[in-house]
């Protein structure tokens, strides 16, 4: 009897003491690594028994390869190891009916991984890693290569609008592939490359901004984008995938290269006979003329004539100015004012010794361009928004037609330009607002007459009927030409 209850005690104190080397639950590593996300609620490290993995390489064995991921969790970490193997790369479709995932964290292990590791995870909205990863970056759910020149992958469950930052170079494989919530994205003119299915079946993307400098779009980077009803084709692509603007498919599975609005395309380039080969014809293929764009300032270059050479590397250069270094060489008065340095560039990697330096080149058009500005001050009337051109101490107006609906200039000499908008119409005459009656008034009140400007304001209507006859009319245009004159006070 002694003897049992010895034995007893033993037992007692045995797991007793066992209860604080060996943790309880499920998971045995219920701890969060140092490494984990800073937001750690609801955050699990995935059990051992939730994922389907291969010990690789086969003959010996250093890590392990998960293809398959069976949990249920929401929040998940990957573990560090699986089997005593660390846990290297994540394979294809890995959380494909992982519906219900909507955070993911890798661990300095993971070194492979890509767009199609997360596809079809639609409420995905978060892909983090830890901040010493040597192989990737995470920055607001997004994951790029470690020196964020590369998205490797875009969460299916984001939503909205995106802009890729001007750091990226490359679009990686299948990076936004199923992203069904993406409805704009917007490319900095650094990106040279889209691969292969990047935007594959994205089917709410309505709009996208390739880059102007985009030289490959890969097989299928931009198939089955249902939503998206017009596609531009910039002049310096030179290589174009199999299927890389697959449209629709018809009835009978057939391939449609099909775009409600077209395919615009610069005539004679590359992107232009690529397309005009698949058998595209008008109305829906597009041509237009080659167009640089800068997204931040919303400035945009247009070669309507054809003059810019096809085989550079052309970047459009915006640097904004600080208003008050321009504002005394203005003639007028204005409500709001922008201010930008414009230039076009080229650039050219040069091998000098060991190195190899690119060299950027100031571009000076032969001829001359239009230049657009979509980003205007706040509460611009468009009708009263003038550009100047600023040249030294002097002052070069560049006039726009009043009944345009956008504010364009032409020009050959690029340089600073000033855009500014006025909303003060209290001297008569004075339809622009700047304060002073020139012959743009005249136009402005002619042009309204003629029933090409219907959007004006009450009070620049008024302005503009000097005569008193309730309207603006040919004869308050020349009246307003007689002030600018300096005929009539």
């Amino acid at each position: 009897m002694k003897s049992k209850k010895l034995t007893a005690l033993f037992l007692v104190i045995s797991v007793f003491i066992l209860s604080f080397i060996i943790p309880t639950g499920v998971n045995a590593q219920a701890e969060l690594p140092d490494e984990a996300p800073a937001q750690t609620d609801n955050y699990v490290i995935a059990a051992e028994k939730d994922f389907e993995y291969i010990a690789t390489p086969k003959n010996n064995p250093k890590w392990a390869l998960i293809t398959k991921y069976k949990g249920t969790d929401t929040k998940i970490i990957i573990p560090e190891t699986l089997g005593g193997y660390k846990v290297k790369t994540l394979s294809s479709y890995v959380f494909k009916e992982c519906t219900k995932l909507t955070h993911i964290f890798l661990p300095t292990t993971v070194t492979s991984v890509s767009g199609q590791t997360f596809a079809e995870c639609r409420s995905l909205v978060s892909i983090e890693v830890a901040e010493d990863h040597e192989t990737y970056l995470s920055e607001n759910g997004v994951l790029y290569n470690y020196d964020k020149s590369t998205i490797v992958a875009y969460p299916n469950g984001l939503e909205g609008e995106f802009t890729i930052p001007d750091s990226v170079i490359t679009i990686g494989g299948y990076a936004f592939s199923g992203t069904y919530r993406l409805t704009k994205l917007y490319m900095h003119n650094r990106v040279s490359s889209v691969s292969e299915g990047a935007f594959l079946e994205c089917d709410g993307l309505e709009y996208i901004k390739l880059s102007d400098c985009l030289k490959v779009l890969g097989k299928k980077a931009l198939a089955g984008c249902d939503s998206l009803r017009e596609l531009h084709l910039p002049a310096s692509l030179s290589i174009i995938g199999d299927d890389a603007v697959l449209g629709e498919l018809s009835s009978d599975d057939s391939k449609q290269y099909y775009f409600t609005d077209g395919i615009y395309c610069v005539k004679n380039s590359y992107a232009y006979n690529y397309v005009y080969k698949l058998g595209i014809r008008s109305p829906y293929l597009i041509t237009e003329e080659r167009t640089l764009s800068d997204i931040n300032s919303g400035i945009s270059i247009v070669d309507v004539m054809g003059i810019l050479p096809m085989d550079k590397d052309l970047f459009l250069k915006v640097t904004p100015i600080a208003p008050d270094t321009v504002k005394a060489l203005l003639p007028v008065r204005y409500n709001g004012i922008l201010s930008y340095n414009v230039s076009l560039t080229t650039t050219e990697i040069v091998a000098e010794e060991e190195d190899v330096v690119t060299i950027e080149t100031e571009y000076t058009p032969a001829s001359s361009l239009i230049i657009t500005f979509d980003k205007l001050p706040e509460d611009t009337i468009i009708t009263t928004a003038k550009i100047y051109r600023l040249s030294g101490d002097n002052t070069y107006e560049l006039l726009r037609s009043p009944h345009t609906p956008f504010v364009a200039a032409q020009t050959k000499k690029l340089g600073t330009f000033v855009v500014i908008n006025n909303n003060d119409f209290s001297k008569s005459g004075d339809m622009d607002g700047d304060g002073i009656i020139t012959s743009y008034d005249a136009r402005f009140a002619l042009c309204v007459a003629a029933g090409l400007v219907t959007d004006i304001t009450e009070a620049q209507m008024l302005t503009g009927d000097v005569q008193g006859n309730d309207g603006v009319d040919t004869s308050d245009a020349h009246t307003i030409l007689r002030y600018a004159a300096g005929i009539m006070n």
